[in-house]
């Protein structure tokens, strides 16, 4: 061996105190290119809600100086993650093969170290061991990666569900434009709403919250008008220091293939940017449909998020 020779250490997870959830936040936005933004929204806020200033949450980073973690820069981390053992959850950032092994052994060393922990956990059909992480939810490479890991440790051969969603914007230099067949939700929309909240959970198995009468007051959704019906329908979800989501985007089947999602999602782009901000959205990656049209309207992917569930019970 050549003594010249630099030794590279292997990335490892280590625990940070939560009162640098905020330097936590800022890494995830810098390295996640906007598809760790919502995760990073919850994650600024561990230290300021007390709450969530909880022993039982583990903030972790993915370093190769494992000795300086209280003081770790930042900007040389190589992987983050946020795991709630009573949850059975994590959201993770991991971009490479390493870092998600060092994710992993993370959950594994800690786990077999804290035997009292095993007595609350989700179990599955006997004779499975104890369960130490049930849902993840981040970066798709990443959660991937440490797909096999989990399994192991959950003693399953393959994710009672998993998702990825791709993560778009309209970048600044792309048109948007208000269409005069949009307009806000008003009273006397309830009857349409509700359609499509039982609609678009048949459909895309997600429920929206049941007080469509909050969704109007808050001015938060928008329809697309047709021949004086109400045709297709999207909402503002999430909104950030610099980006809203546009969500829940929908058009009722007998009204499809007539571009009416397209117009209202160009509609919505336009007031998000009079906010001063950017507009985002998400597409499962298995809606070819909803994907070509983005793609033709010149939405551009920022990258993909994953989500796994390791138990159905969830």
């Amino acid at each position: 061996m050549n003594t010249t020779e630099k030794f590279d250490p292997r990335p490892v997870a280590v625990r940070v105190p939560l009162d640098r959830s905020k330097q936590a936040a800022g890494y995830l936005r810098s390295a996640g290119g906007g598809v760790m933004d919502t995760l990073a929204h919850f994650w600024e806020r561990l230290a300021l809600t007390p709450p969530l200033a909880r022993d039982d949450l583990h903030l972790v980073l993915v370093t190769k100086n494992p000795t300086n973690a209280a003081n770790i820069n930042f900007t040389s981390a190589y992987g983050a993650m946020l795991y709630v053992p009573k949850a059975h959850r994590a959201d993770v950032l991991a971009s490479t093969p390493e870092t998600a092994e060092a994710l992993s052994d993370y959950l594994q060393n800690w786990w077999d170290t804290n035997p009292l922990q095993k007595t609350s956990a989700v179990t599955l059909e006997a004779p499975s061991p104890p369960l130490p992480i049930n849902y993840v939810t981040g970066l798709a490479e990443g959660v991937t990666a440490m797909t096999p890991r989990l399994l192991a440790m959950a003693n399953r051969k393959a994710p009672a569900r998993k998702t990825v969603n791709i993560m778009m914007t309209l970048p600044a230099n792309r048109p948007a434009a208000l269409c005069p067949k949009v307009r806000l939700a008003r009273d006397g929309d309830e009857p349409v709403l509700n359609r499509w909240r039982k609609l678009y959970s048949q459909e895309r198995g997600i429920l929206f919250d049941a007080d469509v009468s909050a969704w109007i007051e808050s001015r938060n959704v928008c329809v697309h008008e047709h021949n004086g019906e109400v045709v297709a329908l999207a909402k503002f979800d999430l909104a950030l220091a610099t980006t809203v989501e546009i969500g829940g985007v929908f058009t009722f089947p007998e009204y499809r293939k007539q571009g009416f999602g397209g117009e209202l999602v160009v509609d919505m782009a336009w007031r998000i940017r009079q906010m001063g901000k950017s507009p985002i959205l998400q597409v499962d990656a298995e809606n070819d449909t909803a994907l070509a049209l983005y793609q033709k309207m010149n939405w551009i992917e920022l990258g993909r998020l994953a989500r796994i569930w390791l138990n159905s019970a969830s």
